[in-house]
C-alpha cells in the first residue's frame, strides 16, 4: 500500500513538474517565421526631374518625369507570426526605382533602398492590416549620358551626375489580402519626404500610394 502511495505520489509530481515544462516550451516555440518577396508599382510625390524625349526617326517630343515617390518596387523580408494571436510583425528591405530612358543610352532615374518595420493586424484568415514606419537609404537622383541645353544655346552632354537625398523617417499604411496561403495582393500608402544633402538643402515631397504583390515560403 505504501509502495503504490508513494508510486502515486511520484507520478502526480512528475506531472506537475512536465505541465510547465511543456507550456514553457510551446510559448518558446509559439510562432511562426515567413519569408517573402514582393513586387509593385507606385505613384506620387513630386517630380525632380521633367525629361523630354524624342523617339528615334521622328521629330515628336513628349514628357515623362521622375518622382521623388513613383516606380517600381521590389522587397524581400520576413513576417513573424505570433501563436494564438492575430498579430505578427513584418521587416523588410527593398529597392525602389523611377526610371526614364533614352534612345540611345541616356537614363534619368530617382534610386533609394527602403528598409521597413510593420505591425500587422490579422482581421480572419485573409485580411490584415498592417502600420508602421520606413527608412529610404541611399537615395540618388542619377543622370546618365543626358544632353542639355547650355546658357548659350550649346548642347552639352554629361557622363554621369548624381544628386543626394536624405530621407525623413516615413509612415506605412498597407491593407493585405490573401488570394491563397502563399499569395497576396495589398494596397499601401506612404508618407514621406526627402531634402538634397549640402548647405541649402531644397525638399521634396514622396507621400505616394502603391499597388504590390507578395509571395510567402512558408
Amino acid at each position: 500500500m505504501r509502495q503504490a502511495l508513494a508510486t502515486a505520489l511520484l507520478c502526480s509530481a512528475s506531472l506537475t513538474l512536465f505541465t510547465p515544462l511543456s507550456a514553457q516550451a510551446e510559448t518558446a516555440g509559439g510562432f511562426k517565421l515567413r519569408p517573402f518577396v514582393g513586387i509593385g508599382f507606385t505613384s506620387g510625390g513630386d517630380t525632380l526631374q521633367p525629361v523630354t524625349l524624342i523617339p528615334e526617326g521622328t521629330t515628336t517630343e513628349y514628357q515623362e518625369n521622375v518622382s521623388a515617390g513613383g516606380g517600381i518596387e521590389a522587397r524581400v523580408g520576413l513576417a513573424l507570426r505570433m501563436s494564438g494571436l492575430p498579430v505578427s510583425l513584418r521587416a523588410s528591405v527593398g529597392a525602389h526605382n523611377d526610371q526614364v530612358n533614352g534612345s540611345e543610352g541616356e537614363k534619368v532615374y530617382f534610386r533609394r533602398f527602403p528598409v521597413e518595420l510593420q505591425g500587422v493586424w490579422h482581421m480572419g484568415d485573409r485580411f490584415s492590416v498592417g502600420l508602421g514606419v520606413r527608412k529610404a537609404t541611399r537615395a540618388r537622383l542619377t543622370y546618365k549620358n543626358v544632353s542639355y541645353t547650355d546658357g548659350n544655346g550649346d548642347t552639352q552632354t554629361v557622363g554621369e551626375v548624381k544628386t543626394r537625398f536624405k530621407s525623413s523617417l516615413g509612415l506605412v499604411l498597407e491593407a493585405e489580402y490573401a488570394l491563397t496561403p502563399a499569395w497576396s495582393i495589398s494596397g499601401r500608402y506612404v508618407r514621406e519626404h526627402f531634402k538634397t544633402e549640402g548647405s541649402a538643402p531644397e525638399r521634396a515631397d514622396a507621400d505616394h500610394v502603391g499597388i504590390t504583390t507578395q509571395w510567402y515560403f512558408n
